[in-house]
This record gives C-alpha cells, sequence and structure tokens, in this order.
C-alpha cells in the first residue's frame, strides 16, 4: 500500500496558545464552509465530500462541516472570496487548488497571494489521464496514432488550470495542432463535451479517471487513454510511478517510445514546472488574518485526519490511492517560493500559449503618431 507522506512541523501540534478549558471549545456549536471552487459532481467535490467525513472529529469543539459549490471568474471567485472577505474564525475555508500558473504568468482575475493565506496543508500528487475519442479525425487504433493527428479541439476548465495545460503541453511537444476551449466548470461538463463532439480531447484528474471513463467511456471503446502525468519528484528528479492506473505510459515515457529521444523546450520546462507545483489540487487555506491558535488547530486536524485510516479509506475508494500529503510548513513553502522557480523558457512558452506575450507587447508599444 502506497504510505502517506508528511513530516509534522516542529509547531504544528502545538496549539496552547488558549487556555486549555477555551481551547477545547474552540468550534463547538460552529459549522465550518468548506469552499470548493468549481461545480459540484467533480472530483474536487467527490474528494472533499470524503475528506471532511471525519474532520469535524479532530477538531476541538467537533463542528459541522458542510461544502459549498462557488464557481465563475475562472474557478478563481471562490478562492478570491475567501482570500478577500472570507471568515476569519476558521468557519470558512477552501478546499481546491491554488492557480500557482496562472499568478506566475500574469493572468487576469486572481485577487489573492498564495503566501499570505493561512494554510492548514495540500495533498495530491496523483496522475492526470489524457483521453482522446477513439474516431478524432479519422480514427485511430492504437494510442501511438495519435502523433499523425492534428486540428482538433482540447477542452479545458480554467486558464492556467492542470486539466487544460496536461492536454496542451504534451500536444505541443508532440507538435500536434490543436484548439483549445476552456469554460467547462467540472469533469461531467468536459465528459459531456467530448460525448457530444465539442472537444476531442480532454484531461482528467485522478478521482475522474475512475468516475466517469473507466468503466465507461474507455471500457466501451468510445476513447483511447493516451498517457498519464505524475507529479514529478523534485527530490529524486523523476515522475513519481503509480501502480492503481494500468496499462497507461507516463507521458516521458510514450515520448521517448514515439519520438526516440528526450523531450527539450519551453513547453517542457512548463510541463515539469506544473508537475510539481501543480500537483497538489487539494489546498486547505484560511483568511490571511486567522488568529495563530486557530491556524494551528486546522493545521494539525488536517494531519490527523490523514491519518485517520477511514478517511483514507473512504479517499482510496475513489481515487484508489493514497495522496502524497504536505503539512502547513511544506505547503506555506511552495506558496513562497513557486514564481522564483520557474525557468523563463517555461514562462514565455506559457504567456505565449495565453496570448499574454503579445498583450504586454502591445503595452509597451508606443502610441501611435496621429
Amino acid at each position: 500500500m502506497r504510505r502517506l507522506f508528511f513530516t509534522i512541523a516542529a509547531g504544528a501540534a502545538a496549539v496552547g496558545l488558549l487556555a486549555p478549558g477555551a481551547q477545547a471549545q474552540l468550534f463547538k456549536g460552529k459549522t465550518i464552509e468548506a469552499i470548493v471552487p468549481a461545480g459540484a459532481g467533480g472530483g474536487l467535490t467527490r474528494n472533499a465530500q470524503a475528506y471532511f467525513k471525519n474532520f469535524p472529529k479532530y477538531l476541538p469543539g467537533n463542528p459541522k462541516v458542510v461544502i459549498k459549490n462557488v464557481v465563475g471568474g475562472g474557478g478563481q471567485r471562490g478562492i478570491n472570496q475567501i482570500y478577500k472577505t472570507g471568515k476569519k474564525d476558521g468557519t470558512q475555508i477552501l478546499w481546491g487548488p491554488l492557480n500557482l500558473t496562472g499568478i506566475t504568468i500574469g493572468l487576469p482575475g486572481i485577487e489573492y497571494v498564495p503566501g499570505n493565506f493561512k494554510l492548514a496543508g495540500a495533498a495530491g500528487g496523483m496522475p492526470f489521464v489524457t483521453i482522446v475519442r477513439k474516431d478524432i479525425k479519422g480514427g485511430i487504433a492504437t494510442r501511438e496514432d495519435i502523433v499523425t493527428k492534428s486540428g482538433f479541439n482540447t477542452g479545458g476548465r480554467i486558464p492556467g488550470g492542470s486539466l487544460g495545460l496536461f492536454s496542451r503541453m504534451p500536444f505541443a511537444m508532440l507538435g500536434l495542432q490543436n484548439k483549445f476551449i476552456i469554460g467547462y466548470r467540472n469533469q461531467p461538463r468536459l465528459k459531456a463535451g467530448l460525448l457530444q463532439n465539442e472537444i476531442q480531447a480532454i484531461t482528467t484528474g485522478n478521482p475522474g479517471f475512475f468516475a466517469f471513463y473507466l468503466n465507461d467511456t474507455l471500457k466501451k471503446g468510445d476513447g483511447v487513454a493516451l498517457f498519464q502525468h505524475p507529479s514529478f519528484d523534485a527530490d529524486k528528479g523523476d515522475f513519481r510511478k503509480f501502480d492503481h492506473i494500468k496499462g497507461i505510459p507516463r507521458f516521458i515515457d510514450f515520448y521517448r517510445k514515439v519520438k526516440g529521444g528526450e523531450p527539450s523546450g519551453g513547453a517542457w520546462e512548463a510541463y515539469k514546472w506544473q508537475a510539481t507545483f501543480m500537483a497538489y489540487p487539494f489546498w486547505m487555506a484560511m483568511h490571511p488574518d486567522t488568529p495563530d491558535h486557530i491556524h494551528q488547530a486546522m493545521s494539525k486536524a488536517w494531519l490527523e485526519n490523514w491519518k485517520d485510516p477511514a478517511t483514507v479509506a473512504l479517499f482510496k475508494k475513489g481515487n484508489k490511492a493514497e495522496p502524497v500529503v504536505l503539512n502547513s510548513a511544506q505547503a506555506t513553502r511552495i506558496a513562497k517560493t513557486f514564481q522564483t522557480t520557474m525557468p523563463d523558457s517555461a514562462k514565455q512558452w506559457l504567456q505565449a500559449e495565453f496570448g499574454l506575450a503579445k498583450k504586454a507587447k502591445r503595452a509597451k508599444a508606443p502610441p501611435k503618431k496621429k
């Protein structure tokens, strides 16, 4: 069984900023609202339901937790809400991905600074999977046939999000031209777009792969799983290997097979960065002004719940594997340093991908003389 990975920071368990009696009643009689910045029914919501079922018993006072889906703003509305106007008493928290890519390349609409959040931790690290219609551009008999196809539509949820980029980056490295269509609220909407032939290629997260595709689209022969995108382990200099997704190669292995060499260039550097820093879709974040004793209580409960066999079993039911879990200190370190780690070639490729390089060039150009 794949083990959880975390290191409890020295101060993570220290919650003694209040008198013991007051600390024990910290959340008694309260309701905690977990904001999920995506539509209901997708992987984020499913995993939130699995995680928060047992979470209250690890918080002082055993509060109630309700999940609220907040969509809009390119996936950033709910996150912006927590950052700007969220409650500071721990009764409103974020469960979802921070758009570190969008911030680094200057996408509009992101109104939060990740390193300013009070972070309980982050989790994820599991593979994404790219799937295409079997009849794409005349049809494919094997996954390797995709290298002869171009001119199809690829779907995504938000600008800078992993669901779109883990399609776009590999297709770019393979030299495949495709039109990128975003705005699908969650994985069920992406699947509907795929089945209706609005789009011919999508990438799904680990839970979506098992919930929506493995025993339906793929089993029926309507789609082909091209490759998987596990997280990148910077310490080992390689992409992680997971045993629970069978028969689907990692993209790096697929590329080596069809191209006979190693990938390079801006899309490749962007791919490695995305797999390192955007591999954790489950962040637990609170308003920046949340008091330390509440932050510490949440951080302690975050780790204790991930060690609960019942929580792990619920998570594995939908994901077939355990996540990589980061504690508060580890998540905060990523949130404060991610912008300094993206190679220039990756940033330039991503900015060109989203048309930001042209906008910046136009903004710097001198005004035309009348």
